[in-house]
């Protein structure tokens, strides 16, 4: 515990310098100045050692010139390497995207373990939301199933009579909320993995997120150029992808909902999402 506790010390102090170094170098020089002097303060850089083994303050103009080697964005091409070399221990969701404030399968932090894919059960569900666990999220009991995919998808077609709904489901149905939002026809409806939230794809080429306890409207989603025919969340419940009629599909990060990727390379619209 102790030998950790010192590395994670010396990696503290360098990391320090190393963030010094890089906002010497660009247009923050009074952050750098700032940061600098509180350091040297607080003795928070690496110490230096004498010849007689006696341990001193470092000085950050002491440490440049002891270290001539470290570039003003040697932090930068660490962080740019991370990336390559955690892709090829544990692929992101979306390959080639590199971001420090990924999520989930984005996540610089993530490691084979945290992106296992881990079965609920009930007793689990309970034990979380004491005692009244809420509906069953995707990942309870079993994956999907794409036999009972397709057969649901069937169902507005051919079918048989006993694979119909009985009839006294639809006595408890109620209608929870009218919501009136887009500017035009809305073609493709679906919530994400918690249940809390919907997403709407129109033909006003908007992706509107909603809120469902309240039917609040909590983010648009710009960037196509005709209807949406189609959405997907990913299965981390971190990303939703639209498709649309303009050839292209549209990547979100669902807590910043910024943009994360525009996929090119359809010859016609888009109709389907997986």
């Amino acid at each position: 515990m102790a030998s950790d506790s010192s590395h994670i010390a010396q990696l503290t102090s360098e990391l320090y310098f190393l963030i010094a170094r890089f906002l010497e170098a660009g247009p923050c020089q009074k952050a750098a100045e700032t940061l600098i002097r509180e350091v040297e303060e607080k003795e928070l850089l690496p110490i230096r050692l004498d010849w007689t083994g006696q341990e001193h303050p470092g000085t950050y103009r002491n440490l440049v010139k002891l270290y001539r080697h470290i570039s003003p964005e040697h932090l930068l091409q660490v962080c740019s390497r991370v990336c390559p070399l955690l892709e090829t221990e544990v692929p992101a969701s979306v390959p080639g995207l590199t971001s420090l404030l990924g999520a989930g399968r984005q996540n610089l932090l993530r490691t084979s373990k945290s992106c296992k894919h881990v079965v609920w059960k009930g007793s689990a569900l309970a034990a979380l939301h004491c005692g009244r666990p809420p509906e069953p999220p995707i990942i309870y009991g079993s994956p999907p199933n794409i036999v009972e995919t397709n057969f649901s998808r069937r169902l507005n077609g051919s079918y048989r009579l006993k694979q119909l709904v009985p009839t006294v489901v639809y006595l408890h149905m109620k209608m929870h909320k009218r919501i009136l939002g887009h500017l035009s026809s809305v073609y493709c409806v679906t919530f994400d993995r918690t249940g809390r939230r919907i997403f709407t794809g129109s033909d006003d080429c908007l992706v509107k997120i909603w809120g469902t306890d309240d039917g609040r409207l909590l983010a648009t989603l710009r960037g196509h150029a005709a209807e949406i025919s189609d959405m997907a969340v990913s299965y981390e419940n971190t990303m939703i992808a639209a498709g649309s009629c303009d050839k292209t599909i549209r990547v979100w990060c669902l807590q910043t909902c910024a943009p994360l990727a525009v996929l090119e390379g359809h010859a016609a619209s888009i109709t389907s999402l997986q």
